[in-house]
């Protein structure tokens, strides 16, 4: 090996290291952010803190409480770090919330393709993890942040059975994952070399499969109880299109077609009169996905310039409920 490769193998390690760093100093900032957040909702009133903090503080804080509240582990281990560390559970809350945000923000970063595509994709993940329904998913789902958390560990870092035992271990954490994983496991049938269905029969078969997604769901008893809008569906709906119809490629990619499921489920949910708002940020942070590993920059220029209106009316919207 000549002297002259080497150096350039050292550069490269170093430039990557550093690029390491930056996004893990950058992840860290939006780890406070989602923390700002959070105290900011309990302070207003607004998410699902509120009604966290009700249960630790004034329900009980005992064990024995948890055997009614269907979320065992979880409220077991905000009790026992509560009381280990002798701080108040919005602190705890907001740990969590900080170290859930800090570790999606940063898998994001790292996993981005190139430098050309960081200059094209930067901007885009800056307004995607600061759009309010990717927001609430760390700083106010606190639970099914940690199990969306993990799924998309799986999903990116993981593959093989200790992968599906992460998926079903999220599963576990809070239900809402099962869509996800249903919507994985369909998009693999669809797929699979000895059906290999063609676009327009997985689109049809997708939208029948979220109605039944979402009528199941109802089932479980995880649905939103607050329904949105008339405008905020128009929107939800238009971000749909967005998600379908940018790239053609969107539904034979694992990612883009859970994305577009996710929305076909919520919409679904208004034929039941039942709220999926949930999955909204679900549905755009792996669609992102999608763009990281297989679009190209074009795509994303026209995804970019689309999310934008959405971006802004959603930041609106979320502006104009708090005060």
């Amino acid at each position: 090996m000549n002297t002259n490769t080497l150096q350039g193998r050292q550069i490269t390690i170093k430039k990557k290291s550093l690029l390491k760093f930056l996004s893990f100093t950058i992840s860290l900032g939006y780890g406070a952010f989602i923390v700002y957040s959070l105290h900011f909702q309990f302070s207003i009133g607004s998410g699902d803190i509120g009604s966290y903090i009700f249960f630790f503080e004034v329900a009980g804080n005992t064990t024995e409480s948890v055997v009614f509240s269907g979320d065992y582990a979880f409220r077991i281990a905000v009790f026992w770090l509560t009381n280990f560390f002798n701080i108040p559970v919005l602190d705890i809350l907001g740990y969590i919330a900080f170290v859930i945000s800090t570790t999606v923000f940063y898998l994001y970063l790292v996993n981005l393709r190139s430098e050309k595509y960081l200059i094209y994709l930067f901007p885009l993940l800056m307004m995607v993890f600061f759009t309010p329904n990717v927001q609430v998913l760390f700083s106010s789902g606190i639970r099914s942040g940690i199990a969306f958390t993990i799924l998309l560990a799986a999903f990116i870092n993981f593959n093989g059975f200790l992968r599906y035992l992460l998926l079903i271990f999220s599963c576990i954490i809070h239900l809402s994952m099962l869509p996800i994983l249903a919507l994985y496991v369909f998009f693999h049938f669809l797929n699979h070399r000895r059906v290999n269905s063609p676009i327009l029969l997985s689109l049809f078969l997708l939208i029948c499969g979220s109605f039944v997604i979402a009528y199941g769901s109802t089932l479980v008893h995880f649905v939103d109880i607050v329904a949105a809008s008339s405008a905020y569906n128009i929107m939800i709906f238009y971000l749909g299109l967005l998600i379908a119809f940018t790239n053609k490629k969107v539904l034979k990619d694992p990612f883009g077609f859970i994305s577009v499921g996710l929305i076909l489920v919520y919409l679904s949910g208004l034929l039941i009169d039942a709220s999926f708002i949930r999955y909204i940020g679900n549905s755009i942070l792996l669609y992102f996905i999608f763009l990281i590993r297989r679009a190209n920059s074009g795509t994303i220029q026209i995804f970019s310039i689309g999310y934008i209106p959405f971006f802004l009316l959603t930041l609106f919207y979320s502006v104009s409920n708090w005060t």
